[in-house]
This record gives C-alpha cells, sequence and structure tokens, in this order.
C-alpha cells in the first residue's frame, strides 16, 4: 500500500520529520527561525549522511514523507 506525501507548511515542520523533495528522503535535524527576516531554516540529513539546508518563508508548502 502506498501512502500519499502530505503537504505541511515550512512553519510547522519539526525536529526529527522527514521530508521528501524530488523523491528524496531527508530527516530534519534542525529548524531555526532566521534572525533579521520570518524566513526559517531547515537543517536536513539525508539516507547518505549528507545534509544540507533549505531557507524559506513560513508559509512554502514542503511534502512530508510517508514512515516506512
Amino acid at each position: 500500500m502506498k501512502t500519499e506525501p502530505r503537504n505541511k507548511k515550512l512553519k510547522s515542520i519539526k525536529n526529527g520529520d522527514r521530508v521528501a523533495i524530488r523523491g528524496e528522503v531527508f530527516q530534519v535535524s534542525s529548524v531555526r527561525p532566521q534572525a533579521d527576516s520570518q524566513n526559517i531554516q531547515l537543517e536536513l540529513q539525508g539516507n547518505d549522511g549528507g545534509s544540507v539546508t533549505v531557507i524559506g518563508v513560513p508559509g512554502a508548502r514542503v511534502s512530508l514523507a510517508a514512515t516506512p
């Protein structure tokens, strides 16, 4: 059974959530507001050990990945 990913606003993402970006799944390791703006910074860890930083507006939407 395949579960469709849920879209969630960036401002409601929490540490430990799993998000999908272009089919790749990342674990959220850190969520921080930007000091000089309303933007939110997410630190994401990939399955291969790599990491990526995403900065976006609070109303932007991301896909939550289904948990295995």
